[in-house]
């Protein structure tokens, strides 16, 4: 199968260095049965996921117009022959517009990973990178039914533009999120955002340093999107939010 997924934002917005780092991070998951390809939001929205929204752009204006160009690559990305649309990020971006739009599979990679969490019926953490961003979090997990799981929210302090040069504190700040979710009960690390990992470090590095099983979106978004296209049922069957 071919999948198409796409960057949270336009060509130019990521420092060249940055978006092939996340490019290349992204082609690892093809396999010999499934091509994965990259390419860049169609616009700009305001939106920046390698800083901060320009103070002349609102959250809300930057959010609504990058679903809706999401969704407009969606389109064509169907009409190109991909079998499956799958956003790059924790905001899944434009799934639940690109869903309306088009017949193929749309995959978040959060809304991938909660499900994944329920599947395994244990208690989790997130991490993100920096505090305040606790109710959204706390949202997509009410939507994704699985609030009887979740026993921690944790953020790294530091904004993931600073993780190329401080990668070794990086690590130790995600050890301490890990002991701190442990102390809360968690069994695994259930959603990492994505320069944390799998961009700066694997899962599998992720759970040699802490000694608790972390969890990739990202795998869990690919493996949702290939299941959708074969088992050949709509996707419209997906009742989402759970709740």
């Amino acid at each position: 199968m071919k999948i198409l997924c796409m960057l949270p934002a336009a060509r130019g917005v990521y420092p060249e260095a940055a978006a092939a780092q996340r490019i290349n991070a992204i082609r690892a998951y093809a396999t010999p049965g499934t091509q994965i390809d990259v390419d860049y939001l169609p616009g700009l929205t305001g939106f920046n996921p390698w800083g901060r929204t320009p103070a002349t752009v609102t959250p809300v204006e930057a959010t609504q117009r990058a679903a809706q160009l999401s969704a407009q690559r969606a389109v064509q990305a169907e009409k190109e022959g991909y079998d499956a649309f799958c956003p790059f990020g924790t905001l899944d971006v434009g799934v639940r517009e690109a869903r309306q739009a088009v017949r193929i599979p749309v995959v978040g990679q959060t809304e991938a990973c909660l499900l994944f969490c329920g599947l395994l019926g244990r208690r989790f953490a997130t991490v993100t990178y920096m505090p305040g961003s606790e109710a959204q979090t706390h949202g997509w997990v009410r939507e994704a039914g699985v609030q009887h799981l979740m026993v921690a929210a944790t953020s790294i302090g530091i904004p993931n533009s600073e993780y190329p040069e401080r990668r070794g504190e990086l690590r130790e700040q995600f050890i301490r999120c890990a002991n701190e979710a442990r102390e809360k009960g968690a069994e695994i690390m259930g959603l990492v955002a994505m320069s944390i990992c799998p961009t700066e470090y694997s899962a599998s590095e992720l759970t040699d340093a802490c000694g608790m099983p972390v969890q990739d979106a990202m795998v869990a978004q690919i493996a949702m999107a290939e299941w959708w296209h074969r088992t050949g049922l709509s996707p419209a069957l997906l009742r989402y939010p759970r709740d």
